[in-house]
């Protein structure tokens, strides 16, 4: 019997193709199948081992973010001989005077409060004592919106036979609907470190006053163009003087690096923004020889370049530097690098010791040059110490630079053996520049540069801020006129005492 079927080769069923092509498709489609489930099989098991990875790297991450944790929070535990110390009994020392707020001398309202019925059988036939009472006197602020409307009345002069008016507005700001307090409080936050943006929030919620906050940047910019007088003042002055401070820090211009300059003593405060950190600020400040002593920390810009009378290098700085040279070395109690270390904070700390007894009018000036006498052997003593360690041998460079402007502070007992001055100085910009990231336009810079000398040296004389923002914003005239007798009245220049850490 043949098996052949005559339609092999054109089969009806299959749109007349041929019946092996079929069996050659399902064939190729099978093997297909088999490798598609085989590469399955392989992703699947890859699919598992990447979860395994994925767990493991997540149970890393959660225990270096917990060792990361733990190594932060040991700065900041207390150390161990603190916690072994008893504990400060809270509250006053015993026989101590307490003290309440005192009563204000100015009374402005008077409240009276009546009984209304008897607490007890609830009548309310009461006689009342209007000399018997008891006082109960509460401080408190009125806040409210204030709207003075300033009429300039005409008037007809007979002589000159002519209209005239009042050309004198005392307390009124030409073309502006916004008063001298309501300047001044804004300004007033704002260099206490509150965005502008805020302040404009501030005064609206608290006060009721819609102020925006491009004209918050306008009372700027009037300020320090009202204040630009005093400015000048300022700067002449510290030209002028015996003695200044010099600190610098980072500044920031529209995202530019800059750099905040900082030149104080007792009497006046000047600040500048300039784009360099050079010796040419300084030249520029004080003149090509500054005619006064001039202290400074122990960066370069401070050093040859500038020529003073005399000059004083921090010796906190010096006593922090061999503090860390100590802790990076972890030198032996033996040793005699530890010995230099001990010997140049002996002698260093015992010259400020001597110094603050004579502030307090404990010690002479004999004292004072035997004092430096004997520190400058000791300072002599440690540079000509051999030694291989190169920390210490950069310390004694230092030294050896230096050795001119180290004990100035004792042959002028006014110059304060650190620059701290300087430093507190800048705080208050300082902490503006963590709230403001700093200006943005060289207005701003410029605004800055001239409310805050003026804030600081009337912060200097005594004066508070308040004032200063309603003088600068009235009239620039007045502003220098209130500032020439503090100026020219003699200031408490005693130097504040300082403690060597």
């Amino acid at each position: 019997m043949k098996n052949d079927c005559p339609y092999k080769d054109a089969c009806p069923y299959l749109n007349f193709e041929p019946a092996t092509r079929l069996l050659a498709q399902r064939d190729y489609l099978s093997r297909r199948v088999d490798e598609m489930e085989r590469i399955m099989d392989l992703a699947r098991q890859r699919i598992e081992q990447l979860r395994e990875e994925n767990k493991a790297l997540k149970e890393e991450k959660e225990s270096l973010k917990q060792e990361l944790n733990q190594t932060f929070r040991k700065k900041f535990k207390p150390k161990k001989e603190e916690e072994e110390k008893p504990k400060k009994k809270r509250g006053s020392p015993f026989g101590h005077r307490g003290t309440s707020r005192k009563r204000p001398k100015r009374i402005d309202e008077y409240a009276d409060i009546y009984p209304l019925q008897c607490d007890r059988c609830g009548t309310k036939n009461i006689t009342i004592y209007e000399e018997s009472f008891e006082e109960h006197i509460v401080e408190d602020v009125q806040v409210r919106v204030k709207n003075t409307c300033y009429r300039s009345h005409y008037g007809y002069c007979k002589r000159c036979r002519k209209v005239v008016y009042s050309k004198e507005k005392v307390g009124i700001i030409p073309k502006s609907r916004i008063g001298p307090n309501a300047r001044a409080i804004s300004s007033y936050l704002r260099y206490i470190g509150i965005p502008f943006r805020k302040v404009a929030k501030i005064s609206k919620d608290i006060f009721g006053l819609e102020i925006t906050h491009s004209s918050l940047l306008d009372f700027d910019t009037k300020l320090a163009h009202n204040g630009e007088p005093i400015y000048q003042r300022i700067k002449d002055e510290v030209r002028s003087s015996s003695s200044v401070n010099v600190d610098e820090t980072g500044w920031k211009v529209n995202g530019e690096n800059f750099w905040l300059w900082n030149f104080v003593n007792g009497k006046v405060a000047l600040f500048r923004i300039e784009e360099k950190r050079a010796s040419e600020v300084v030249k520029d400040t004080l003149g090509k020889k500054y005619d006064g002593i001039l202290s400074s920390d122990f960066y370069s810009a401070y050093n040859n370049n500038v020529k003073a009378k005399g000059k004083q290098k921090c010796l906190v700085h010096l006593l922090r530097e061999v503090k860390k040279i100590e802790e990076k070395n972890e030198f032996d109690e033996d040793s005699q690098e530890e010995l230099l270390c001990q010997k140049l904070k002996e002698a260093i700390k015992g010259a400020i010791r001597v110094w603050n007894e004579f502030q307090r009018e404990e010690k002479s000036m004999e004292d004072l040059k035997r004092i430096k006498e004997i520190t400058a052997q000791k300072l002599i003593e440690v540079i000509s110490f051999p030694s291989e360690n190169k920390d210490i041998q950069r310390l004694k460079k230092r030294l050896i630079k230096h050795e001119n402007e180290l004990l100035t502070f004792l042959d002028h007992p006014e110059i304060e053996p650190t620059n701290n001055r300087a430093e507190r100085a800048l705080r208050a910009s300082v902490i503006m520049r963590k709230i403001t990231f700093g200006n943005r336009s060289t207005t701003g810079t410029r605004n800055h540069q001239v409310i805050m000398s003026v804030l600081q040296t009337a912060s200097l004389h005594h004066i508070e801020p308040l004032p200063i923002f309603l003088s600068l914003a009235v009239n620039k005239e007045d502003s220098l006129m209130a500032f020439q007798e503090e100026f020219s009245s003699p200031v408490d220049r005693e130097p504040k005492r300082i403690r060597a850490p």
